[in-house]
């Protein structure tokens, strides 16, 4: 894929996240972007195309950022708050539609981020509390396996577009409560009290 292809693919992904996917026509896409309709066609084949796509290379630059900050920071409790503060940031933007849009009109594109969440997501999970066991910075009689699913079954409930007794909540503000909720049920003393002076350190 070449970089006007993949510029291209971003910024539509960018819209799809502000506007919703439905909203959303080819005509308004092309506009939004500044190219014509003919120039957006040129790199899909019909609207399903380019939802796939932008939803896929979405999700590369999603993983590349996270590994880079993961690589960079320092223990457990340090690597899931840097996690928390990307993907908050990325609630933060995401409209209420987008993904019951996705799972209703683009199937194809809803189970990338199915893929994304059950193998991405889940293996730097896991591996964040075993790391973390390890360490001391959590119990160590917790089941890791158990407590991945957990935590991914939770965010489901966040983006269930069908689930409605926390809508009066936005995305971000839900899975902050729900990280806060994680940390803290898994952390042993120790972790209990790095996790206080993180906290207390950057105003959370």
């Amino acid at each position: 894929m070449d970089n006007k292809a993949k510029d291209i693919l971003k910024q539509a992904a960018g819209l799809f996240t502000k506007f919703g996917v439905k909203s959303m026509t080819m005509d308004d896409i092309a506009r939004q972007l500044g190219i014509s309709k003919k120039t957006l066609y040129q790199y899909v084949d019909n609207k399903k195309d380019l939802v796939k796509k932008s939803i896929e290379v979405h999700i590369d630059d999603e993983e590349c950022v996270m590994k880079d900050q993961l690589n960079t920071e320092g223990n457990a409790i340090d690597e899931l708050m840097s996690m928390t503060r990307l993907v908050g940031s990325q609630m933060k933007e995401m409209h209420p539609s987008v993904i019951f849009d996705l799972k209703k009109y683009h199937a194809d594109a809803y189970n990338c981020l199915v893929d994304h969440r059950d193998q991405f997501i889940y293996s730097n999970i896991k591996r964040n509390i075993e790391s973390g066991v390890k360490s001391g910075l959590y119990r160590d009689n917790i089941n890791p396996e158990i407590l991945t699913r957990l935590y991914l079954s939770m965010v489901n409930v966040i983006l269930d577009p069908q689930h409605n007794s926390l809508s009066e909540y936005s995305n971000a503000e839900v899975y902050t409560e729900m990280i806060r909720y994680h940390i803290r049920g898994i952390a042993s003393s120790e972790g209990r009290e790095y996790l206080k002076q993180k906290f207390k350190q950057e105003n959370v």
